[in-house]
């Protein structure tokens, strides 16, 4: 065979077969096929750990998610107890001032009764000494224009005759005058009428404090001037004569 290479050729035919000879294709492919295997291992691995680092990511979103779910619910709760804090100091508040206005009305209550009962009395002494007579209980008058103090009287000839004063804790110029006003307003003379108040009147204001004001405005319109000390001006004759 060596010396006749022509029947290698035949030689090889005759004792190797088909697939034999197909072997070294074979393995190539094989080969190439275990490469692209390995290719596409390695391509599955990247995927499989993009896969696992998105995951990773996924769950440490989740942690922050959560943590963020924490705070908000703290500072919701922080808030919820502020404002109930807020709602209790509200309501104390509410409390407080309800209970400081049930207190100055009665304040306002107590002052105003007493001035109106120094006023009564005063009142009283400064008639009676000038030879009034007392015929009747002392009132007041609740209508649309309060007269706080209502003396039913007799004269020395026994005419009737009403004494009315408007009782002030300060008197200034402003009560005088509002207080004429009405006086003079035969209107109001009427609603006195129909009260049972007839005239008639001896008119009055009375002062815990009088301003001096009070005093003029009350001599330039005729109107009697009467605090804790008695009589500071006699008024001019009787209204609604």
């Amino acid at each position: 065979a060596y010396k006749h290479p022509e029947w290698r050729a035949e030689l090889r035919q005759l004792v190797l077969t088909d697939e034999i000879l197909s072997l070294p294709q074979v393995v190539r492919e094989l080969a190439e096929a275990q490469r692209e295997l390995a290719a596409a291992q390695a391509r599955t691995e990247q995927r499989v750990e993009e896969l696992a680092e998105a995951q990773r990511e996924l769950a440490a979103a989740q942690v922050r998610t959560e943590q963020r779910v924490e705070e908000l619910a703290e500072a919701q709760k922080r808030s919820e107890d502020r404002l109930s804090r807020v709602e209790a100091a509200v309501e104390k508040l509410a409390i407080a001032q309800a209970r400081t206005e049930t207190e100055l009305r009665n304040l306002s209550n107590r002052v105003g009764s007493t001035e109106e009962e120094e006023a009564e009395g005063v009142l009283r002494v400064v008639l009676e000494a000038k030879g009034y007579r007392l015929v009747g209980e002392p009132f007041n008058l609740r209508m649309d224009g309060d007269v706080d103090v209502v003396l039913p009287l007799e004269d020395a000839d026994g005419a009737p005759v009403w004494a009315l004063a408007e009782a002030k804790v300060r008197l200034g110029w402003r009560g005088v005058e509002a207080w004429a006003h009405r006086m003079r307003s035969e209107d109001f003379r009427a609603r006195l009428a129909r009260e049972g108040v007839v005239g008639p009147y001896l008119v009055y204001v009375y002062g815990m404090r009088v301003d001096a004001s009070a005093r003029q405005s009350a001599e330039k319109l005729g109107i009697g001037v009467v605090s804790s000390q008695g009589e500071q001006l006699a008024p001019k004759g009787l209204v609604g004569t």
